[in-house]
């Protein structure tokens, strides 16, 4: 059994999706113990620092890339590794990106409002032509992540093709973990139409928004399986016996979140006041490895004397979790900040300025109930009124909340099993013929 596993941006410094693909590695493997594991990759030794069960291949030819200095790399600790490899594959990283968009941009002017057959049938042969290796896995999972919307367009025209040519030679195709929308652009709704109803199955964290979106691009509803987000199940497992006494913040700066210094200057009094007025600890919890998110964090608990955080910029994602289980409340800007919160009983208050992000924790929202997930747009006049009034809202009822959204994220981790159960039946049969 070969897998070949996508995390459509792969140079695993989002501890989100590196918390999705280490979920859909495990639960893969109690199905296919003796199973090869690749895992397309740019950072080859994090990934190994992290995942040293699997195997990274080059995003083209799907070719592993042999690690050097094998002895050594078993002798050292996977978290000095961490530290080794973290100068010198942020200077790697640019010269690899440029290769991995030369991959991007050849399916970037293929799209348009429509296509004949023959246009299909001639992108077909193209990405058959672009992958031919992916013939040699029974299955191609795209993992989870929220990449199937407009503001990563970029990284879609590839995955697409990848998907395309796993489809066109017969291997089984999986996406698992997916949070989808918006997707209003019209090149990616034209090939999105032509691949993803060709999917085996389709694994979503949330279906208030996402089914409607998958009907009008053609998706049978019986292929879309609703399981929550995967990440959920790693953060339930380590929930702690009583909430902490920390409020927990965690922002993403970047273009789709819409987030900027101008919001800082607005919540940070409200955060402090809410600190000092309860005696509670602030506990930094960053999600994606870019410094502007831990110096935004940063500002944030800037003159506060109780603080956690982490001086590391590279970290397992369960350091994450066991940080966060610190917390009675969480406020964030990142999707996975609130699962990894959520999952374990401590109620969010989820900040969001795009309507990308609006959605996210929305539907985070819509599983968990608006009670123990809150959503504040910063764009409202009363932004600092209405965050004061959820902090104190979400502080006082954290207890009560608790067991409803321990239950929703065990009925969540229930509903992926069973999905992964159904994605095992498939292969298996498929495998049987």
């Amino acid at each position: 059994m070969r897998i070949l596993f996508d995390q459509s941006v792969h140079d695993h410094k989002n501890r989100g999706n590196n918390s999705l693909l280490e979920v859909a590695r495990d639960r893969f493997r109690t199905f296919w113990r003796d199973a090869r594991l690749d895992v397309i990759s740019i950072s080859p030794y994090f990934c190994r620092a992290y995942l040293d069960d699997v195997h990274p291949v080059d995003p083209a030819s799907f070719v592993e890339r042999r690690r050097r200095f094998t002895l050594i790399f078993q002798l050292i600790p996977k978290p000095l590794w961490r530290l080794i490899f973290e100068l010198r594959e942020s200077l790697k990283r640019k010269s690899d990106e440029e290769s991995m968009l030369k991959h991007a941009d050849s399916g970037m002017d293929q799209g348009g409002e429509g296509g004949s057959e023959a246009e299909s049938a001639q992108r077909e042969k193209r990405a058959v032509d672009l992958y031919p290796n992916i013939a040699q896995y029974d299955m191609y999972v795209p993992t989870g992540g929220g990449y199937l919307c407009d503001s990563d367009k970029r990284f879609l025209f590839s995955l697409f093709d990848r998907l395309e040519a796993a489809q066109a030679r017969g291997v089984l195709t999986v996406m698992v973990g997916q949070g989808i929308g918006p997707l209003e652009d019209l090149e990616l709704r034209k090939r999105a139409s032509e691949v993803l109803p060709k999917l085996d199955y389709l694994l979503t964290r949330e279906e208030k928004l996402t089914r409607p979106l998958l009907e009008s691009l053609g998706v049978p509803p019986e292929k879309v399986l609703m399981t929550g987000d995967d990440a959920i199940e790693p953060a339930y497992l380590a929930r702690k016996d009583r909430l902490g006494n920390g409020i927990g913040l965690s922002l993403r700066v970047a273009a789709y979140t819409d987030f900027h210094r101008v919001h800082i200057h607005a919540i940070r009094p409200v955060i402090l006041a809410a600190a000092k007025r309860y005696n509670a600890e602030l506990v930094s919890a960053p999600i994606d490895s870019n410094d502007a998110d831990k110096e935004y964090v940063a500002e944030l608990m800037r003159g506060y004397r109780r603080t956690f955080s982490s001086w590391r910029k590279f970290e397992s994602t369960s350091a994450v979790i066991e940080r966060i289980s610190r917390c009675r409340i969480m406020v964030t800007g990142t999707f996975h900040g609130a699962v990894f919160a959520i999952s374990q009983g401590i109620p969010v208050i989820g900040l969001a300025n795009s309507v990308e992000y609006r959605n996210k924790i929305s539907g985070l929202a819509a599983e968990f109930g608006e009670e123990g997930c809150q959503v504040l747009m910063l764009k409202d006049e009363n932004l600092e009124e209405n965050l004061r009034k959820a902090i104190d809202f979400a502080w006082s009822s954290a207890e009560r909340l608790r067991p409803q959204l321990l239950e929703a994220a065990k009925r969540q981790i229930e509903m992926g099993h069973d999905a992964y159960q159904k994605i095992f039946s498939l292969v298996e049969a498929r495998r049987s013929r």
